[in-house]
């Protein structure tokens, strides 16, 4: 009688392209921007966000989490502030461009802006739940 070893058949990867996932959607309809789950599960996802000339991904937070951004092209303004018992407080302005890379912590409200001429490119790594149920919008205009 011949041993044979067990022969183990793996799922091939699910592969997807980025680019042609984002030419062919729709504008997120709370935001008016693209933002386009790319792969990942509840805990670890990667999105893509697009912002045109002039855009501003609205001032938000989310409870759960980090959120990891890296500016794939373009260049932009953020403003971040914690958000603490209903307050805004702590507001900052930065400026970031292609190849920066941040963290956002659990309660930092951030809103960025497409400052520059080109379209704004974003890969942010986060929850699914970002995207959805765990985002709370927070006007960050006229504060001081």
């Amino acid at each position: 009688m011949v041993k044979c070893k067990t022969l183990v058949i793996y799922k091939m990867l699910e592969i997807v392209n980025a680019k042609q996932l984002l030419e062919n959607s729709l504008e997120d309809q709370m935001l008016n921007q693209k933002v386009v789950f790319l792969t990942g599960d509840d805990d670890n996802s990667f999105f893509i966000i697009e912002l045109h000339k002039d855009q501003t991904l609205s001032g938000h937070y989310h409870k759960e989490k980090i959120e990891i951004y890296y500016i794939l092209e373009g260049e932009a303004e953020i403003i971040t502030a914690q958000f603490d018992d209903r307050k805004i407080m702590d507001r900052f302005v930065q400026s970031v461009k292609k190849g920066d890379t941040f963290s956002i912590k659990p309660y930092k409200v951030h809103q960025i802006t497409n400052t520059g001429t080109e379209v704004l490119q974003i890969l942010a790594i986060a929850p699914k739940s970002h995207s959805a149920e765990d985002r709370y919008f927070v006007s960050l205009h006229n504060e001081e």
